[in-house]
């Protein structure tokens, strides 16, 4: 995912260690004034930038998907390999680099069995849109994984911290 910061073309990434095992999020930046070639890039940080620490996490975060808000950053990303299950979690950061969880439980998890996304809620795509409201766009399915169905679901700001409307 890309999004400008204080002059910035903020890059995230998910990348894996060198086991292949615990899928992880990098970031690299480029001036926004560049021509975003090769050499314009820099990674960040020599190491993953929010790494699986959580259960409901298990070994993956991948997807990042990030927004600026009120001059902060808030990554919305995928913890848990697909339906494993996956979860949608949230982390914020100042810098794009020190990443900190909004909370030990996921922002939107799975649903229950028999439910429409009860083996994954993943993959989050988040947008803010010029009206002033941000949709959380997301995968899941019922059946680990042999259909893939597309959401939405609104997202409120309260005190500053992102909220699933319901």
């Amino acid at each position: 995912d890309a999004v400008a910061f204080n002059g910035k073309l903020l890059l995230t990434f998910a990348t894996r260690d060198p086991h292949m095992v615990t899928q992880m999020v990098g970031v690299a930046s480029a001036d926004l004034k560049s021509d975003f070639g090769p050499e314009a890039w820099t990674q960040l940080k020599d190491g993953p930038v929010l790494r699986p620490e959580l259960p409901w996490e298990r070994k993956c975060i991948e997807a990042p998907s990030v927004i600026v808000h009120d001059g902060k950053l808030f990554m919305f990303y995928a913890g848990g390999y697909n339906n494993e299950p996956q979860q949608i979690g949230v982390a914020s950061s100042a810098d794009g680099v020190t990443w900190t969880r909004l909370s030990d439980r996921p922002l939107l998890p799975n649903g229950q069995p028999g439910e429409w996304n009860a083996s994954e809620s993943g993959h989050p795509g988040i947008f803010g849109d010029a009206d002033g409201t941000t949709w959380l766009f997301f995968q899941g399915n019922p059946d680990k994984g042999k259909t893939w169905l597309l959401s939405k679901i609104g997202i409120e700001w309260k005190d500053g911290r992102p909220i699933v409307e319901r």
